[in-house]
């Protein structure tokens, strides 16, 4: 019997299960809190890695002392980073994708943000696949390096750094290095052009990357209870929960957490649209829209109404009918975040305000609607026809309401995967065909 470690490293959570290679069963999952941030404010948010490090060999321990493993496999959330020097040293913690410092002004200089964005705001897209954002590691990584001028650094996604404190071999897989913002989607390399105007801001600093692989292969070494383990290349958890759920080339997902996807697996994605395009498995690409508001948007209103009233807006929420739907006025852009599809002129809104709307059932109604109407949007930019929606995610991808109002106003089926798993489904399919 052979047996493979399954971790998935969230914002705030690590999921993990063995899969039982002979029966291609998961067993013995699992869910613990990982290391906070150590930021007490915006715009820093950094995660000690010395802490993530420590999660990442006790759940590998607490596995190795009951089951005897061969492989660990990871996917992580994407768009953070560790940048180390050329010596594979540690010069930062975690730098979440929540970290927001590349808008601080640099004295009587201009922010990060704004050197990037006005230099790439019309090919970065064309660049990299995907829409440019604040925080993106490129844009941080230039804000480091302003403020550290000729430096030679390597920027390191999670699973990467993780294997510091182990023996690397200095790889990375494609679906993660093309989250750091810096590699040119159709070479699959660092984009040269990006790098370049990073060097020639900062006064020739270099930025390298591990080797970037397109399949699932062996990363470092990881001695656990005595005994060496293969820790294969971590990939990036949008597309592990796509595979997961069971997409193809005839379904889009719509898949739903802290925030929210739709994508379609592609042969070759569509350029030249309002969608993003990300690298995926077996040489497949996706047609891809992200950062579409939800579990985090969501909360921050869950808690407002929570502290204004001592109730739970959870509840509201979830409890809206059919009915309440139809006669909701109100109209919410729940882009709050600057990096949210949909982020316009600085804020979120809502608007359609009247007097005899100001009830909080409308107020719930028109959440409800309104998040549904995002998806809506959404998918009616997509060029491609799909035959069914695979909703995957936690709780809301499984509402009774969102999938109605879904096949309401789009006539396609819709099917809520019930797993609440499939980042360990899809690392358990991966691992089937690692090399």
């Amino acid at each position: 019997m052979s047996y493979s470690l399954l971790l998935d490293f969230g914002a705030t959570r690590i999921k993990s299960a063995l899969w039982d290679d002979s029966t291609g069963k998961l067993l013995d999952i699992k869910s613990r809190p990982c290391t906070k941030t150590n930021s007490t404010h915006l715009p820093y948010f950094e995660i000690p890695l010395a802490g993530l490090t420590r999660d990442f060999v006790s759940v590998c321990e607490d596995y190795a002392a009951r089951y005897d493993y061969e492989r660990i496999f990871i996917c992580s959330q994407m768009h953070g980073f560790v940048l180390t020097d050329e010596k594979h040293h540690p010069l930062t913690d975690y730098v979440s994708w929540q970290d927001e410092r590349a808008l601080l002004t640099h004295g009587q200089e201009p922010s990060s943000w704004e050197l990037f964005s006005h230099t790439f705001a019309s090919d970065f897209q064309s660049i990299t696949g995907m829409r440019l954002r604040m925080g993106f590691p490129a844009v941080k990584v230039l804000d480091f390096l302003r403020q550290h001028p000729g430096m030679t650094i390597r920027v390191l996604s999670l699973p990467e750094a993780l294997l510091l404190a182990a023996k690397p071999y200095h790889k990375v897989h494609l679906t993660m290095a093309a989250g750091s913002g810096l590699v040119d989607f159709e070479t699959r390399q660092g984009s040269q052009k990006l790098l370049e105007f990073i060097s020639h801001t900062t006064q020739g600093a270099h930025v390298a990357f591990n080797e970037i692989v397109t399949e699932i292969v062996p990363a470092g070494e990881l001695s656990v209870k005595h005994k060496t383990r293969l820790v294969y290349t971590g990939v990036g958890d949008h597309q592990c929960a796509i595979l997961g759920a069971g997409n193809t080339l005839e379904t889009l997902s719509i898949n739903i957490g802290t925030g929210s996807q739709v994508s379609a697996i592609c042969k070759k994605a569509p350029t030249g649209t309002k969608t993003e395009r990300r690298p995926f498995f077996n040489n497949l690409q996706l047609q891809t829209i992200t950062h579409i508001p939800a579990g985090r948007v969501l909360a921050e209103l869950v808690n407002f109404y929570h502290t204004l009233t001592g109730k739970d807006g959870w509840e509201q929420f979830q409890n809206i009918s059919t009915d309440d739907i139809e006669r909701a006025t109100l109209q919410f852009n729940l882009a709050f975040f600057p990096d949210a599809w949909g982020f316009q002129n600085g804020a979120g809104s809502i608007s359609g305000l009247t007097a005899n709307g100001l009830t909080e059932k409308n107020f719930w109604a028109s959440l409800f609607r309104s998040f549904v109407q995002q998806y809506i949007s959404a998918i009616r930019l997509f060029s491609i026809n799909r035959k069914r929606i695979v909703l995957s995610g936690g709780k809301l991808a499984k509402h009774p309401l969102l999938i109605n109002q879904l096949e309401k106003q789009l006539k396609i089926p819709c099917v809520a995967i019930p797993l609440a798993e499939e980042t360990l489904t899809g690392l358990a399919q991966l691992a089937q065909t690692a090399n």
